[in-house]
């Protein structure tokens, strides 16, 4: 009989039941790792985090979301009868206006202390279903150390590139193009594998790489030995003349503050004088 399985995938673990897909009533059926989702959340808030259920989801299905918080480290979490899930973020540095839970690439963009925490409790997550199911199976896809490997491996295991296993060069895809709705630079060039190409990260500092397609408009970029990034098409470019060199990050202000300020901003200066006066401070006006 098959095996109950789990896999990782960046900052988020799937349990999957393959052992009671034959519930007839699965509505109501109790399946055994309803038991051990609850456990793995009494686990996290033994841990410290803040557990409980999400308020945003509608009352009659918050029994199956759930949320939690410790410090900058936060997760979702979500029950079904085929298995659960549980997803680590950060709000830290995020780029989705919605915030951190809502990014791509949540791994690469947790600073490097909250990425040590959420090793830590992903560890002792996975060290837990273990203990409760030690013949569980990992699925866990492979992640190789050097970058062209990576890429390989990512080339076999997805249905849309025609190679079936890592026993190829990559360099023999060099000058492979795409279809323009997908291969098209930041200027309207033709990207093709192989060549270099320069990004923004997420970070705001100027990066390149060799370029490789993924899928649709994304294209992975080998920036170092180890290092692969998966970047928009119309995120890459050829360094002009006219380009800023420097860091360039657009700033993440809060909403509230930036309300303050456009209230501010829109205010007389006589409301301006009589705020600061009755907050103690001595306003004199030179009237000159």
């Amino acid at each position: 009989m098959e095996s109950n399985s789990f896999s990782i995938y960046e900052t988020k673990l799937s349990y999957r039941n393959n052992t009671e897909r034959s519930a007839e009533d699965w509505l109501h059926h109790k399946f055994m790792h309803y038991g051990y989702f609850y456990r793995c959340m009494n686990l996290l808030s033994a841990e410290g985090f803040t557990v409980r259920k999400n308020p945003d989801v509608a009352k009659i299905i918050q029994n199956d979301y759930w949320i939690g918080k410790r410090e900058d480290l936060e997760f979702t979490a979500h029950k079904y009868p085929n298995g659960f899930n549980i997803e680590f973020f950060q709000n830290v540095c995020f780029e989705n206006p919605n915030g951190g839970q809502h990014d791509f690439d949540k791994y690469e963009k947790m600073p490097h202390m909250i990425r040590i925490q959420f090793l830590k409790y992903m560890n002792k997550i996975v060290a837990f279903l273990k203990k409760l199911e030690p013949d569980i199976s990992d699925q866990t896809k492979h992640y190789p150390k050097f970058a062209e490997d990576w890429i390989k491996c990512r080339y076999v295991e997805d249905w849309f590139h025609e190679q079936k296993d890592t026993d190829f060069d990559l360099h023999s895809l060099d000058g492979l193009a795409q279809l323009p709705y997908n291969g098209l630079d930041r200027d309207k060039k033709e990207l093709r594998n192989g060549e270099t190409k320069y990004f923004r990260g997420y970070d705001g500092y100027l990066c390149r790489g060799r370029i490789y397609h993924n899928c649709n408009n994304m294209w992975w970029v080998i920036v170092d030995k180890y290092t692969v990034k998966n970047v928009a098409s119309f995120k890459l470019f050829d360094l002009m003349p006219h380009d800023f060199r420097g860091r360039q990050k657009k700033p993440n202000v809060p909403e509230k503050y930036r309300n303050r300020v456009q209230a501010l901003s829109e205010s007389k200066d006589r409301e301006l004088i009589a705020e600061l006066r009755r907050r103690g401070l001595n306003i004199f006006i030179n009237y000159g």
